[in-house]
């Protein structure tokens, strides 16, 4: 409908300037006398007025002449670098629920993702011969206990013949003194003593012997109801219950390893996914990155979580080294299921609002004709350049200045000696660039040299603190569509970067330029 109403607009305009014309043509020869001739001149102003407004109606309608370049914008926007990997969902805490006893499960209590809690009952093993075993273990403390009681009596007794022993020993003598009874009948009675003496000591003994035996007999009634009490199998912890291997009447063998029956996650509103890092990316992974991912499941929603910690443990595979990241989040609404595979983009950095251009504008070189150049400086003017800005940035005295010049001076003419003897005239014509590389004579290192003797403390600090940040970032050239229509080349340094797109730190470049990021192939004819 828009194109229609400019057509119609196109078509009113040529026919208001046609018919003018027309009657013009056909009167012009009427037009001899001066009075008419101004009258006709006032028309023929008001025909090119017209004829303009008609020129400028037909440019706005008509599609613009291909220049011959794909273009983008210079924007303003983030820029971040992405780590991408990807692991299984897993809960913080998985318990595995075996017996240490070998029996016939009777009951089951928990199935598939029951919530259960500490101490709650999951399945109980058949406890008819672990019954058994705790009524024996009480038999035997009771024998037990009745033995330590008539040791006990056989003592008291032992004590009451001693008693009788001593006394009669006693009456042996007195009568032994006064001559009135034999030698034999007082060593007798010192005999018969003696033996109950020691039979005292034998019944002492069994005594400890059945106290001991007695201790034995409860210790073995406590490991017979800890056994009974292990047919009960419990949940050591609160969580949900995510796998179960057993079934009523099933008999479960614990001879060596204990049988896994259940499987519990701890608390299934707090996950970790243990993604795989390449060794060339690790390095670039700290704790606290932020992380997006993505299930199978879910295509349309984006998780959020957090690393966790960088395990230093490699994984080699096939000569492949990878490392574990462990990438925490949140599973309030139990979306996420264990095991899930999780495609995880981890954001290692960050820079935002800053200007921007595709990473493909810095691959482009333009072909044929030779680019107009901006922003590029010589040599000499490019020292100068940076001198005063580390004069303004340093807050460099005038002495500082003249002598760090006096020592740019003398290199300079130190370096045309070394450039002769180092490189032989012909690689000089030929790579201008690597021959003063070879000789070490970037303006930049030369300039470094001549300062940092005059330097102060704080001074120092602070070309420390600016030179960290020039050394991140890079000269690079980028070409701008011109007004002609023809590529101008403009000299820029970019910083951070990604596969996208590429920060421009500084040079004459601001948003909205048109970069040129290719060239389009002509068509053959």
């Amino acid at each position: 409908m828009r194109r229609l109403n400019k057509l119609t607009l196109l078509v009113s305009a040529v026919c208001a300037v046609a018919a003018p014309a027309l009657a013009i043509a056909n009167i012009n020869s009427l037009l001899s006398n001066p009075t008419l001739r101004s009258g006709y001149d006032a028309a023929r102003s008001g025909y090119d007025a017209a004829e303009a407004a008609v020129g400028s109606i037909l440019n706005s309608i008509r599609p613009p002449r291909p220049s011959g370049y794909a273009i983008a914008e210079a924007t303003v926007g983030s820029i971040s670098r992405i780590v991408t990997t990807s692991g299984p969902v897993r809960p913080w805490t998985t318990v595995q629920i075996g017996s240490q006893l070998s029996g016939q499960i009777r009951r089951v209590l928990a199935d598939f993702n029951s919530d259960v809690k500490e101490g709650d009952i999951l399945a109980e093993l058949d406890a008819t011969m672990f019954e058994a075993r705790v009524d024996q273990a009480e038999a035997d403390l009771a024998m037990a206990r009745a033995a330590l009681a008539g040791q006990q009596a056989t003592l008291v007794k032992a004590e009451a013949v001693l008693h009788e022993a001593e006394q009669s020993r006693g009456r042996q003598q007195a009568l032994s003194q006064r001559g009135v009874t034999s030698q034999a009948s007082l060593d007798t009675i010192v005999r018969d003593t003696r033996v109950a003496e020691a039979e005292i000591a034998v019944t002492r003994a069994q005594i400890e012997n059945a106290q001991a035996n007695v201790k034995q007999r409860e210790a073995l009634l406590n490991q017979a109801r800890i056994d009974l009490d292990r047919t009960r199998i419990s949940s050591p912890i609160n969580g949900t219950v995510v796998s179960r291997t057993v079934d009523i009447g099933q008999t479960v063998a614990a001879s060596l390893q204990a049988p896994e029956l259940f499987r519990i996650a701890q608390d299934l509103r707090s996950i970790y996914i243990e993604a795989q890092v390449n060794e060339a990316d690790v390095g670039a992974i700290a704790q606290g990155n932020p992380a997006t991912f993505t299930v199978d499941t879910y295509p349309g929603r984006l998780f959020e979580g957090r690393v966790a910690q960088v395990r230093l443990a490699p994984n080699e595979v096939q000569s492949v080294v990878t490392y574990s990241v462990v990438i925490e989040a949140s599973n309030a609404d139990l979306k996420l299921f264990p095991g899930m595979t999780a495609n995880v983009r981890i954001e290692t950095a960050r820079h935002d609002d800053v200007l921007r251009i595709p990473a493909e504008a810095l691959r482009f070189k333009p072909s044929g004709a030779a680019a107009t150049a901006e922003g590029t400086d010589s040599r000499s003017g490019g020292r100068e350049r940076e001198t005063e800005r580390l004069k303004e940035l340093l807050k460099l005295t005038d002495d500082q200045v003249n002598t760090a010049s006096a020592a740019l001076t003398k290199r300079s003419g130190q370096r045309q000696s070394d450039r002769a003897d180092l490189i032989s005239p012909d690689e000089t014509n030929a790579q201008p660039e690597k021959a003063e590389a070879k000789a070490g004579d970037r303006p930049s290192d030369r300039i470094e040299a001549a300062l940092l003797p005059l330097l102060t403390t704080e001074q120092r600090r602070t070309f420390e603190a600016w030179k960290a940040k020039r050394d991140a970032t890079r000269p690079a050239t980028v070409y701008v569509l011109g007004l002609d229509g023809q590529p101008e080349m403009r000299t820029i340094r970019v910083g951070f970067s990604d596969s996208r797109f590429a920060e421009v730190v500084s040079g004459p470049l601001k948003a909205a330029d048109a970069l040129i990021v290719r060239a389009h192939k002509e068509p053959t004819r």
